[in-house]
């Protein structure tokens, strides 16, 4: 199971999203694989956040691409909506954080997804070199992807590293462009595979279905020809591998 799990933003059901706090503790919980979404601070600073908005963390109607990482970093960044108080001392964290805790686990890989916000906001070119520059020294655990199709062909140009292409839509165009692209990994959105019995594309890629939290619902992705899966409770997955109908590792 730790081969085919992957920690999505962390654990969301137990922490907030892409939280330093949660990925430390679903470390802890034995994860060989995590997921955070990357954007870019209005003064350059690559912070670890989904949304573009960082209203649903803070209950403030903030956006990363327009504020500064020192107002973010004051920002209590607990999910209030979701947790009320209970982590209400938690920051947002920044991207080099992330890597120097990835570091502390050198067997993990952790997926890094560019987000099209930070994107559109500052160019492809400045984003990726960004990112690229807070993870230089993990850059053996990181693997690259993103929804931008332009930044996973910057990123290739520019590192030897791993990638992988998080499709928008399941379409012969975007078959034409994933054999074009190689990535190592492919991901899609459980809703737009193709009904079963459908076929997965053929190729040098991993697929990755998101996001899939019940154990029962695992096995029949494997055996269709998925390779690992996202969840939002990977610490409660790997606790009980045997429910999944997988064998363990």
């Amino acid at each position: 199971m730790k081969s085919i799990l992957i920690g999505h933003r962390g654990e969301p059901e137990t922490w907030p999203e892409n939280s330093y706090e949660g990925f430390e503790a679903v470390l802890r919980a034995g994860a060989g694989y995590i997921e955070t979404d990357v954007q870019i601070t209005a003064d350059g600073v690559a912070v670890l956040s989904h949304d573009p908005s960082l209203h649903k963390i803070t209950g403030l109607n903030q956006t990363v691409t327009d504020t500064a990482y020192p107002v973010i970093r004051t920002l209590s960044a607990g999910y209030p909506d979701r947790f009320g108080e209970k982590y209400k001392d938690l920051a947002i964290a920044r991207l080099d954080e992330f890597a120097a805790l990835l570091k502390q686990w050198p067997g993990v890989r952790a997926f890094i997804e560019i987000k099209h916000a930070s994107l559109k906001a500052f160019g492809v070119n400045r984003v990726v070199d960004t990112v690229l520059a807070a993870l230089d020294e993990v850059f053996e655990q990181v693997i690259i992807i993103s929804f931008d199709y332009e930044s996973l062909v910057y990123t290739r140009e520019t590192r030897e590293l791993p990638i992988g292409w998080v499709l928008p839509a399941w379409s012969t165009e975007n078959r034409a462009h994933a054999q074009e692209l190689s990535p190592e990994y492919l991901f899609c959105n459980r809703k737009r595979l193709p009904p079963v019995p459908g076929a997965l594309w053929e190729g040098p890629w991993k697929w990755v279905v998101y996001t899939v939290n019940d154990a029962r619902e695992i096995a029949p992705f494997i055996k269709r020809g998925i390779h690992m899966v996202e969840t939002n409770v990977i610490s409660r997955l790997l606790a009980d591998p045997g429910s999944s109908g997988v064998p363990g590792d």
